[in-house]
């Protein structure tokens, strides 16, 4: 969902030419923007509010930070690149254009904002991340980030021990629910109407599924791709077999164990 009002005091844009414009305020774009800014560059972070953790309520698996809200992680990231006189400005570009070189033939860019807003920069860093694209089961996007997860690195330690369900959208599933499997001893796996490609030996694991869909996107100012990296399962923490369990799901027998 778009976010049309800054959480945050949000900066003027510059007159003039920058050196870079960072189309991005999350993690990674603001990381690029500090080392450019101690490089003594120009730069403007571009910040539409809506970061793809912003479901979750702290991030894990990163050291000195694991725990961190996002919000506090992103707070503290802009006051680092403000420290260094850089600037982060909350609007959502619309366009990135080339435009006529300088004199010396040094590349010139035109970013145009949402609201009409425009500046020039002669380098154009794209950080804009991913987007979570969640299967359409009623309930599922509430729960996203807390009780309905996707990577047991992230979130596998929060919930250990609890009774969790392998939501399948391809043959990723498969090794995705042996990560899960050694996270807890109550498992079940949703086929969600996907096939065996060939029965599995006793004792081995699963070959594979007949269908794949990607479930992640890269987001973009001009286009939309999949993103095969994020064709993983949705891993749910509600029980198996229970009321809070979404409308019309249904537990299918354990055909293996890891």
């Amino acid at each position: 969902m778009a976010v049309t009002t800054s959480p945050y005091a949000s900066d003027a844009l510059p007159e003039g030419t920058v050196d870079v414009v960072v189309i991005g305020g999350g993690a990674v774009g603001l990381n690029g923007a500090l080392i450019l800014a101690r490089s003594r560059r120009s730069v403007v972070v571009i910040d539409s509010g809506s970061p793809r953790n912003a479901p979750a309520e702290a991030m894990h698996g990163f050291i000195v930070l694991d725990g961190t809200p996002p919000p506090k992680i992103l707070r503290r990231g802009r006051e680092q690149v403000r420290q260094y006189a850089g600037r982060v400005v909350f609007g959502e570009v619309a366009s990135s254009e080339s435009a006529a070189p300088a004199t010396d033939g040094d590349l010139r860019f035109t970013v145009t904002l949402a609201d009409g807003r425009s500046m020039s920069a002669r380098r154009v860093l794209v950080a804009t991340g991913l987007k979570d694209v969640l299967p359409e089961v009623p309930g599922l996007a509430d729960h996203w980030g807390r009780g309905v997860v996707h990577c047991p690195y992230c979130h596998g330690w929060e919930v250990r021990d609890q009774p969790i369900g392998i939501l399948a959208t391809g043959p990723a599933s498969v090794g995705h629910a042996f990560l899960f499997r050694q996270l807890t001893e109550d498992l079940t796996f949703f086929a969600q109407g996907l096939t065996w490609m060939r029965p599995p030996a006793p004792g081995s694991r699963p070959a594979a599924f007949a269908s794949s869909t990607p479930r992640c996107r890269r987001s973009s100012t001009t286009r939309t791709a999949p993103s095969p990296a994020c064709a993983w399962p949705m891993a749910m923490s509600w029980p198996a077999a229970s009321s809070q369990s979404p409308p019309g799901w249904r537990p299918v027998p354990r055909a293996w164990r890891a």
